[in-house]
């Protein structure tokens, strides 16, 4: 079996593949002062309570935007499978065609979603993915990553507004009633719902306008944690949580020899 693992600066995703077949999925907060053992016993348990033996996985990918964890998953990867994990890294083949500036700068993180989603999609491909650091990248008919913007999920406003203010709370992160709010927490959630979602509406709106192109013919991909925020009228969205999970098993597959 293959643990694929997306290590994001809010969420950690695994995934088990058995072949071709992702039999089962869950996730952990990213937490960057949890040590070795600690996250080495949250996966033994949780895939015990799956049914998942430890001694069946002899394989394992990560892609990480976290360096200090780094060298804490590569100990546990080494601990589970007697050598070291596949990282995303220079080096491994992706069979992604960045047309960036500067492709070896672009974050494994948005790496891995583009894999899966050049393979399942057709057409002009736009990925949101909505976790605390919010990218929006596009992908033309042609296959080609063309780049993308990086701003603050909506948890980041939050922190920004709270940091920045003698007395404004946190608050709950969801959809308000209405969007006027007739008290302070309902206010700032408004605040920070409508700021968030026109964001992301106005920044696809603007590839759409300045690339030509056809609504029609354009997938719109909506993944991570704060997904279920972004619910844009405008446009169909298409909801794929496991992108990041299948583009991991995508990208193992290419590298086969290597990890052998």
């Amino acid at each position: 079996m293959l643990l694929a693992i997306d290590i994001d600066n809010r969420t950690t995703d695994f995934g088990v593949f058995d072949q071709e077949k992702l039999v089962d999925k869950f996730s952990i907060t990213t937490d960057r002062n949890r040590s070795v053992v600690e996250i080495k016993l949250m996966i033994k348990l949780i895939l015990m309570d799956k049914n998942i033996e430890l001694s069946d996985i002899h394989e394992i990918i990560i892609s990480n935007v976290v360096p200090e964890l780094s060298s804490s998953y590569e100990m546990i990867g080494r601990e589970l499978i007697g050598k070291k994990p596949i990282f995303i890294s220079a080096g491994v083949k992706t069979g992604l065609n960045i047309k960036c500036e500067s492709p070896r700068e672009v974050g494994s993180d948005r790496i891995i979603k583009a894999v899966a989603a050049t393979r399942k999609y057709t057409g002009n491909i736009i990925i949101v993915s909505a976790s605390s650091i919010t990218t929006v990248d596009y992908i033309n008919a042609k296959k080609e990553f063309l780049g993308g913007l990086i701003l603050p999920g909506i948890n980041l406003l939050q922190d920004s507004l709270v940091r920045g203010s003698a007395k404004l709370p946190h608050v709950e992160l969801k959809k308000p009633d209405d969007i006027v709010g007739k008290n302070t927490e309902k206010a700032i959630q408004a605040g920070l719902f409508f700021a968030y979602k026109k964001a992301v509406l106005g920044i696809i709106d603007e590839i759409v306008e300045g690339y030509s192109l056809n609504k029609e013919d354009t997938n719109i991909l909506i993944t991570g944690p704060y997904a279920h925020l972004l619910d844009l009228s405008k446009y169909d969205l298409i909801r794929d949580d496991d992108l990041g999970i299948y583009g991991l098993k995508i990208i193992y597959d290419l590298n086969k020899k290597k990890a052998s």
